[in-house]
């Protein structure tokens, strides 16, 4: 858990932490790439991405030995997912389309030790690198202190209980999800429309109050600086595979210009 503990102590000296997330690709290589470019995090997608458990696995083991912090969005709160992936050595999760605090304590349930959960405990796993921990009791609150459970704020129901969210003990992160928050308020693909940054900043007053990590999604590096100014500490940045596309469209469009008149 030391990748989420350094990412804590960075926001908490007032550095906005980026990364973005891991979709379609299965390389490892997609987390040394990351950490050459100064990304602090990704988010290996299990919600939109056809992953298998072994690649996911692949990617959280490759962030951990290039330092890029390995976080994984579930598909939801299941317990067998969130156990599943946590045991594997990822250092929280992301769990999405949370409309009720029932869900939302469900996801703390599934992702914290006891008292704060009920996530089971099997320490000969790689999240311990194979190793049982002197003192059990000693680890599981370690670990409760330092693993990031995010709430995603992305439906009309949450983005109306940021406050209660923020409230719960066991978040520790909200993230706006503007895209689909966009949808449901009926202004699809405006992520940076007023109705969508007044939720942010709410969001952002939320987590002050409440003393939790407040993050973003964001497509267009311009809005960075206003996030900040709302409270966004954590901010992803698109997804690796629109990189890709945006790099091979960029490299094509020079071959074929230097092709031109030859």
């Amino acid at each position: 858990m030391q990748l989420a503990r350094d990412m804590r102590r960075n926001m908490a000296q007032g550095n906005m932490m980026l990364g973005t997330f891991v979709v379609e690709l299965r390389t490892p290589a997609v987390a040394r790439i990351l950490q050459q470019h100064g990304f602090h995090f990704m988010l290996v997608d299990t919600e939109h991405g056809c992953f298998d458990p072994d690649v996911v696995a692949q990617h959280i083991q490759a962030g951990k030995r290039w330092g890029v912090c390995p976080l994984v969005r579930v598909p939801g709160p299941d317990r067998t997912e969130i156990k599943r992936v946590l045991d594997a050595g990822a250092e929280g999760v992301m769990v999405p389309m949370c409309q009720t605090l029932e869900e939302v304590g469900q996801a703390v349930e599934s992702s914290k030790y006891p008292p704060l959960g009920l996530r089971g405990a099997h320490f000969t796993r790689p999240h311990t690198e194979f190793a049982n921990p002197a003192d059990m009791g000693e680890y599981m609150a370690a670990a409760n202190e330092a693993l990031l459970t995010i709430i995603q704020i992305e439906t009309l129901p949450a983005a109306e209980k940021v406050e209660e969210i923020a409230a719960l003990p066991g978040v520790d992160m909200l993230y706006m999800g503007p895209g689909d928050l966009s949808i449901a308020m009926g202004i699809p693909g405006q992520i940076a429309h007023r109705e969508v940054m007044e939720v942010v900043q709410r969001m952002g007053e939320a987590c002050r109050r409440h003393g939790k990590l407040c993050g973003c999604h964001f497509a267009d590096p311009a809005v960075l600086p206003e996030l900040k100014r709302l409270g966004v500490q954590f901010a992803g940045y698109g997804a690796v595979i629109r990189m890709l596309q945006s790099g091979v469209q960029s490299m094509a469009a020079s071959a074929h210009h230097a092709l031109q008149g030859v």
